[in-house]
């Protein structure tokens, strides 16, 4: 396994991560119109949360300072993509969420390919099963529209042509 220097390098750089997540989730939640995707996307939203929460525990473990959920620059620019999508809608909302998605599975499938200690890999698979989760559900969402039947009383201005 890498030195205690280098394994929290690795960590607080999945850590902040998902603390960009969180903010690109905020983003998205404050767009959405449909309770449905609101909500799952609030369930997302908390999985990420956990994460922080899980690798600063390892951070500090290591002697590492733990990760705030403030932005960094590619947190910022993800906030600002989601936000910019948001205005053409729902699912134009749901495939900047889906790219975002994306982005985290390959990290955690890279993180994966690091020598951890068994308890930290495991952490990092369970992770990495989350993101592939969100993914799975983001790309059905678009594709299936499930809040179409109901779109009427969930229209936001820009779904609406406004």
């Amino acid at each position: 396994m890498a030195d205690k220097s280098e394994v929290e390098r690795r960590l607080h750089s999945l850590a902040q991560l998902d603390a960009d997540a969180v903010g690109a989730y905020d983003v998205a939640i404050a767009r959405i119109g449909p309770a449905l995707v609101r909500e799952r996307l609030n369930s997302f939203r908390a999985d990420h949360l956990r994460h922080v929460q899980d690798l600063n525990a390892l951070i500090q473990h290591f002697g590492g300072e733990p990760v705030t959920l403030r932005p960094d620059l590619k947190g910022s620019a993800m906030k600002g993509l989601t936000a910019m999508t948001g205005l053409m809608g729902t699912e134009a909302t749901l495939w900047a969420m889906l790219g975002n998605e994306e982005l985290f599975d390959r990290a955690y499938e890279l993180a994966l390919q690091f020598e951890w200690s068994p308890e930290v890999k495991a952490l990092i698979r369970q992770h990495r099963e989350d993101e592939r989760r969100h993914g799975t559900w983001i790309r059905d969402a678009v594709r299936t529209r499930p809040w179409a039947d109901s779109r009427l009383p969930f229209m936001d201005t820009a779904e609406m042509g406004a």
